[in-house]
C-alpha cells in the first residue's frame, strides 16, 4: 500500500503546504480523501507530461487518475473541495485522448459527500459546465459506517465535531492487511482517539485547529495502537518548522512521526 500527502496545508496555503488532499494506493487501484486546490494538477502533471513526451517532473507523484475509484470528501470547507471541480474536469476533458484514459471497469468513479453539500454540489457543475461528463459520477451522501468496499479495501466515515451541524467527518480504509486512518478536520485533539480503538498501521492527523502540544499528548496515551503517524494540515504558523516540530514529536512518543509537507510518498 502506497499513501501520497498531495497537500498538506491547511486554509491558507502556501508553495509546499497547498490544500489538504491524500491518496492512499492499493494494488493499482486509488482513493482520494480531500480534494483541496490544485489537487488536479500534482496528480495529472507527470502523465499528461508523459503522453506528450516531455521529461517527468520526478518531485512530483506519478499518479494514474482513471486508477481512482472513489472520493471522499470530510466536509465541505473550501480548502477541503476547491480542487474537486477541477479535478472532475481533468477526468473528463482528458478521456478526449483516446479510449485507453477510462475508469475501469464501466468508467465509472463514486465520489461521497456530507448530504447537506448534495444538491448545492450538483447546482455548481451545472454552472460550471460539468453536469455531462464524459463517464458516469455516482455522488453519495456520507454517513456514519462503513460507506464502501470492493475488491481490496472498506472505507468508515466516522463522524466528528468540526462542523456543528454533523456535516464532518473522519474515514477509515482497511485493506486486507492495513489500517489507514485519516482525520480531516477535528473539532478538537481528543477525537483522535475515535480513529484509533484498534491499531491503525498509519494515523493521517490535522493540526490546524489545536497546538501540536496538544496532539503530543494524545498521540502519548494512543502510541500502542499506532504503527506511524504523519501530521498534516498544519496551521500557517507552523510552515517552515518542520524539523522542529519532528523533533519535539519523536523525542515524546515511540512511533515514527513525519510532518508532512506535499507530494510525500509513504509506502506501508
Amino acid at each position: 500500500m502506497k499513501v501520497f500527502i498531495i497537500g498538506s496545508g491547511s486554509g491558507i496555503p502556501i508553495f509546499g503546504h497547498f490544500n489538504e488532499s491524500v491518496l492512499v494506493e492499493e494494488k493499482g487501484c486509488s482513493y482520494l480523501f480531500d480534494a483541496g486546490e490544485p489537487c488536479a494538477a500534482t496528480l495529472h502533471t507527470n502523465a499528461l507530461l508523459k503522453f506528450y513526451g516531455l521529461e517527468i517532473i520526478r518531485s512530483l507523484p506519478f499518479i494514474d487518475i482513471y486508477s481512482i475509484k472513489s472520493i471522499f470528501i470530510s466536509h465541505s470547507d473550501a480548502d477541503h473541495i476547491g480542487g474537486l471541480p477541477m479535478l472532475l474536469q481533468v477526468m473528463h476533458l482528458w478521456q478526449k485522448r483516446n479510449v485507453s484514459f477510462r475508469f475501469q471497469p464501466d468508467n465509472s468513479i463514486h465520489l461521497y459527500l456530507p448530504s447537506e453539500t448534495i444538491d448545492i454540489f450538483r447546482d455548481l457543475l451545472r454552472v460550471l459546465h460539468l453536469s455531462t461528463l464524459r463517464y458516469k459520477l455516482h455522488i453519495k451522501p456520507l454517513r456514519e459506517g462503513c460507506i464502501y468496499s470492493d475488491e481490496l479495501v472498506r472505507v468508515s466515515a466516522i463522524r466528528n465535531s468540526h462542523i456543528r451541524n454533523n456535516g464532518s467527518f473522519s474515514f477509515i480504509l482497511s485493506s486486507r492487511d492495513k489500517r489507514v486512518a485519516y482525520s480531516g478536520d477535528l473539532g478538537s485533539e481528543l477525537e483522535t482517539a475515535d480513529l484509533v480503538g484498534e491499531y491503525v498501521d498509519l494515523l493521517i492527523v490535522e493540526c490546524a485547529h489545536f497546538n501540536p502540544e496538544r496532539l503530543r499528548e494524545v498521540l502519548r496515551k494512543l502510541e500502542r495502537n499506532i504503527g506511524m503517524v504523519i501530521v498534516t494540515h498544519i496551521h500557517p504558523s507552523l510552515y517552515g518548522r518542520e524539523k522542529e516540530m519532528e523533533k519535539n514529536f519523536s523525542e515524546s512518543l515511540n512511533c515514527k512521526v513525519i510532518i508532512a509537507k506535499d507530494h510525500l510518498k509513504i509506502e506501508l
